[in-house]
């Protein structure tokens, strides 16, 4: 059975979607057949389009993969920075994985490398896991029922059995 994930790419220009691209690729061959994706892709204009900024930010809201490419300077408009954190609020506490992608001639400029800390420090603000490669692996399958969760979180694991039976140290004052 295949997991469906829907990802969101949004773009600045056609090279960075080109790189979007190869990680969606990236993607399916290191994961199919047990992961489906859903594609949407917006070009950054489009995010400042009200129709378009709507929608993309309606399916950033359920989107298990979020992928932002940046151009050749690696850097993110203030209005595309306005839609990021608007859609990542919309989220709440929605799991995913947020993908920042910076084009390869961007190298290490500041601009790029302050790009990728303000993605992480956002992703990490929003409960996501970040990346700016495709992963080994990805946690697919999720409990699907109030029951398989009961029983995740009653079960006592090692870890937690040490945990639980190991004395408190004694406090300095």
């Amino acid at each position: 059975m295949n997991a469906k994930w829907s990802v969101l790419a949004a773009y600045e220009n056609p090279s960075a979607r080109q790189l979007a691209m190869e990680f969606c690729d990236g993607l399916v061959q290191r994961f199919w057949p047990e992961l489906c994706l859903e594609l949407s892709w917006y070009e950054w204009d489009d995010l400042e389009k009200s129709d378009r900024a709507k929608e993309a930010a309606h399916k950033a809201t359920t989107a298990k993969i979020m992928i932002l490419a940046t151009g050749p300077r690696g850097a993110i408009r203030p209005e595309i920075k306005r839609w990021i954190e608007l859609a990542l609020h919309g989220r709440r506490d929605r799991e995913g994985v947020l993908v920042g992608l910076p084009v390869p001639e961007s190298g290490l400029t500041p601009e790029a490398a302050s790009t990728q800390v303000y993605l992480r420090k956002l992703a990490h603000q929003s409960g996501l896991d970040y990346l700016t490669e495709v992963p080994q692996g990805l946690p697919l399958r999720m409990p699907e029922s109030a029951e398989s969760c009961r029983m995740r979180a009653t079960q006592v694991t090692s870890v937690l059995d040490t945990i639980l039976h190991q004395a408190p140290r004694p406090r300095m004052l």
